[in-house]
């Protein structure tokens, strides 16, 4: 900290490489002032700053600092003040795309901060091209040549992201193209040190020396780089293919895309004979509506669709051969693999877990492995005590995974089972099976926790019972004292099926339970509550186990005649009144049902369901004389009858006259009544077939109507005459 001078020798920093046993001057040429504060750079060892009074200095070589001058002064524009204290901020970020800072707090002067001598920038990604020139061969005016490949090299140390590359001619308008590209760059990003091509076809407008230029455009300093591009168009031949190149878009594997045309055209003066087209790669011609030869001025057409037989850029050609020569046409698409929903695993198992807490979460895992994204995804429980925690949003990106956490959470003691169900843009549910087994808290508890939910039930009707729980964990016998259950008479204690001790020395013995069962029926709609009391010597006595349901209540009741008369292959309609019972949750549905409908009559109601959120009227309809498809074969022509027959009465007139007049008048009553007679075998149809008859009689048809396990039935009559 001193001066050196006035027989003071001052040096200003020191240096030890064993941990402080010997120590080595390397003030070197630092100023004669007093050394303030010391850091040595977190990226590089051999690099330390020093702050004096006098300013901040730095070495690169602190190993040269003990035999030759070794420091230089650190930046400019600091205060005339001493420096009184530095530090180090490697990751701050210094605001021209590096990070490293190194900041000075100065006497009186404020804080003052630099880039570290050795801040970085990020990681970025570089691009080259081989070759930067392509020069093509001589080519006909709007034919195509044969490609020449670029390379596109990521020569940098982070992903390459090409957006895209763009073919442009010099010097004339931006709807003229006589370079065309195609590449394998834009479907991912290109790792470190790997490559992709670039194709590029040379394809004429004009006669004459054509020049351009390639872009490939990415995440590079500059956004860019470019590649000269120059070839000479020749005069077209007679027969010209427009376009020459054909883009399909992106298409699932074995689908096959919408067709596109390429029209062949004769701009000679005389008729050119042509071959059959074809094509290459993943490409199929579809139509085809050129002949052997194309007259002079005119043209034909071709359709192409793309169906793709595995994922990625996929190229072909389209080829037909003439008089002229050889024309090509070049044809690309990308082919992707549908998205995909593999879960795993398919099922859970949890530790046993007490009730009230939450276990450590497991993990099932979503795959998409297709080249799209997995949308609408949807992780829900369906039952059971868990909870899920879906990380994978609505969507999953291609070739991705993502994970759906699950814990168990216990409310009941025993073996507990559910189900994880996970659906998608497929409109598929899979299901995972999840299993646990709840255990009851040391002390005295209640199991269920807190709530026991009965599901809906129709008024009156006993649903099956659910198992109470009651534990003594303790090491000491549990007095009972009393067990109440209130609930408007709509919960009750299965006879039989109580096993806790009662009377008035009732004993728990320590580390037992004893089990009841409760059943809910319901005196009424709408949400039913009631609660079960157990007081005992416990101190956390009483045990009190809320309990609800909901009541499903409804009449079905005529709303007009219930007494029909028809014909046969006439309608009956009978209007029924559906009215739920006040407080009847609007979420419950009523289903019906028609039987007793009569031989060749049918029976439907209308709605065949409905909510029971408000009254309905309802239809039930019985259509008689209903009609049903004829199981012998179709009628043919009556003269058939007597074209077949007719020889056999002759030859039976020959040898009987009067048997054989008898059996001749036979058959012309058959040919001329017999209709509903059909030949075996004979082809044909019978477009109206025979109406069936309902037979007349009295009939009770039964229109009901159920929900939540309750049942409504409304007697009707339906007289046929």
């Amino acid at each position: 900290m001193g001066f050196s001078g006035n027989a003071i020798s001052a040096s200003h920093l020191y240096r030890s490489i064993d941990a402080g046993a010997h120590w080595t001057d390397i003030s070197s040429n630092l100023p004669n002032a007093p050394a303030n504060s010391v850091i040595v750079d977190p990226n590089d060892a051999n690099t330390l700053y020093i702050a004096l009074d006098t300013g901040v200095y730095v070495t690169t070589q602190v190993t040269t600092c003990t035999t030759a001058n070794c420091w230089s002064v650190y930046g400019t524009s600091l205060p005339n003040a001493p420096v009184i204290s530095l530090a180090a901020a490697p990751a701050l970020p210094t605001g021209d795309g590096r990070t490293g800072e190194l900041r000075a707090a100065t006497y009186g002067r404020g804080l003052w901060q630099i880039p570290l001598l050795t801040a970085s920038g990020a990681a970025q990604p570089a691009i080259s091209l081989s070759p930067t020139t392509l020069t093509f061969n001589d080519q006909a005016v709007a034919t195509a040549s044969a490609p020449q490949t670029i390379t596109v090299t990521n020569t940098g140390a982070a992903p390459l992201t090409i957006t895209r590359a763009e073919a442009i001619t010099d010097n004339v308008p931006p709807t003229t193209h006589d370079f065309s590209e195609t590449d394998t760059c834009t479907t991912a990003p290109i790792p470190i040190n790997s490559t992709c091509s670039i194709q590029v076809r040379f394809q004429p407008t004009a006669t004459s020396s054509r020049t351009g230029v390639l872009t490939v455009y990415g995440n590079v300093t500059g956004g860019q780089v470019t590649a000269a591009l120059s070839g000479t168009g020749t005069p077209a031949a007679a027969i010209v293919l427009t376009p020459l190149n054909l883009s399909f878009p992106t298409t699932t594997i074995n689908a096959t895309s919408a067709r596109q045309n390429i029209t062949i055209s004769n701009t000679g003066a005389s008729t050119l004979s042509l071959q059959l087209p074809s094509v290459t790669g993943d490409f199929k011609l579809l139509a085809n509506t050129c002949g052997s030869s194309l007259a002079s001025s005119t043209g034909c057409t071709v359709s192409i669709v793309f169906t793709p037989t595995t994922s990625g850029t996929r190229n072909g050609t389209f080829t037909i051969t003439d008089a002229a020569g050889t024309q090509t046409a070049s044809l690309i698409g990308i082919g992707t693999s549908p998205a995909t929903d593999a879960l795993s695993p398919s099922s859970l198992a949890f530790a046993p877990q007490q009730l009230g807490t939450a276990s450590a979460a497991q993990v099932v895992t979503l795959t998409n492995s297709g080249d799209v994204a997995l949308s609408l995804i949807v992780a829900q429980i369906l039952s059971g005590d868990f909870t899920a925690v879906n990380s994978c949003g609505a969507s999953l990106n291609a070739h991705s995974s993502c994970s759906i956490s699950v814990a168990f959470q216990p409310k009941s003691v025993g073996t507990i089972t559910g189900t994880l169900a996970v659906s998608d843009e497929y409109g598929r549910t899979q299901n995972v099976t999840l299993n646990g087994t709840g255990i009851a808290p040391p002390g005295v508890s209640l199991s269920p926790l807190y709530v026991l939910n009965f599901p809906a039930t129709g008024v009156g009707v006993n649903v099956l019972s659910q198992i109470v729980t009651l534990t003594n964990n303790d090491d000491l016998p549990l007095t009972l004292t009393s067990t109440t259950l209130t609930g408007a008479n709509d919960f009750a204690i299965a006879p039989g099926t109580n096993t806790c001790p009662s009377g008035p020395n009732a004993i728990l013995a320590a580390n037992s339970a004893c089990t009841m069962r409760l059943t809910f029926t319901p005196t009424a709609g709408g949400l039913r509550t009631g609660a079960l009391t157990i007081v005992d010597s416990a101190p956390n006595s009483p045990h009190v186990l809320q309990l609800t349901g909901t009541g499903v209540g409804f009449a079905l009741e005529k709303n007009g005649d219930t007494t029909v008369t028809i014909n046969s292959g006439q309608s009956a309609v009978f209007p029924l009144l559906l009215t739920p019972a006040p407080l009847t949750p609007g979420t419950a549905v009523a289903t019906f049902t028609c039987t007793g409908a009569p031989a060749n009559a049918t029976c439907t109601v209308t709605p065949d369901s409905v909510s029971l959120d408000s009254i309905r009227t309802i239809s039930v309809t019985v259509l008689t004389g209903t009609k049903t498809a004829s199981s012998s074969p179709p009628d043919q022509p009556r003269i058939l009858w007597l074209a077949v027959l007719l020889p056999l009465g002759l030859l039976a007139l020959r040898r009987h006259r009067l048997s054989g007049l008898a059996l001749l008048s036979c058959l012309i009553v058959l040919a001329g009544c017999g209709s509903g007679r059909l030949i075996p075998g004979a082809g044909g149809s019978d477009p109206t077939p025979p109406t069936q008859v309902t037979p007349a009689g009295t009939y009770t048809i039964i229109a009901s109507a159920s929900s939540a396990g309750l049942t409504r039935s409304v007697n009707l009559t339906l007289i046929v005459k």
